[in-house]
């Protein structure tokens, strides 16, 4: 019986330390104050770690899979994802690697086999498609191509 009220009152304390969303969808704590600092989680299985200053997530963000290991990692800036995001396969080997700016799609993206063979390379700007993109297969060679800067 003591294991069984000593159990509640972790989960209990646990729940009362824990953020939370606001109406305004600002992260707070049990306080009612705007958090500020890294925030672990873990939703299916797969673990968070984000940063969030003055309850919006900004800075770096972690993903791991359920063994540990990274899946991917970026930043946010005021909330939306920024700058360079990178994911990973359960091997470790980089799948995709993307950009974004502000919440949307910028740069090369890029997304490679679990050998870490590029395989496709697509381009955004203003989170508009844009450019050349190109696919590849496992040995290399151009399987396909289309230009989307080319208006018709």
């Amino acid at each position: 019986m003591k294991k069984l009220g000593f159990i509640l009152a972790v989960l209990v304390g646990l729940n009362l330390n824990a953020q939370q969303l606001n109406e305004k969808g600002l992260y707070i704590t049990s306080d009612n104050e705007l958090f500020s600092g890294v925030m672990a989680s873990t939703n299916n299985s797969v673990k968070s770690e984000i940063s969030v200053k003055n309850g919006v997530i900004n800075g770096e963000a972690t993903y791991f899979y359920a063994s540990g290991k990274v899946m991917e990692s970026g930043m946010f800036t005021d909330g939306k994802k920024d700058q360079k995001w990178t994911r990973y396969n359960e091997n470790g080997t980089i799948s995709a690697i993307a950009f974004y700016s502000l919440g949307k799609k910028s740069g090369t993206w890029l997304v490679f086999d679990d050998k870490g063979t590029k395989r496709f390379e697509m381009n955004y700007a203003n989170g508009e498609k844009t450019g050349v993109w190109t696919n590849w297969d496992e040995s290399g060679v151009v399987v396909n191509s289309k230009n989307y800067s080319i208006t018709n």
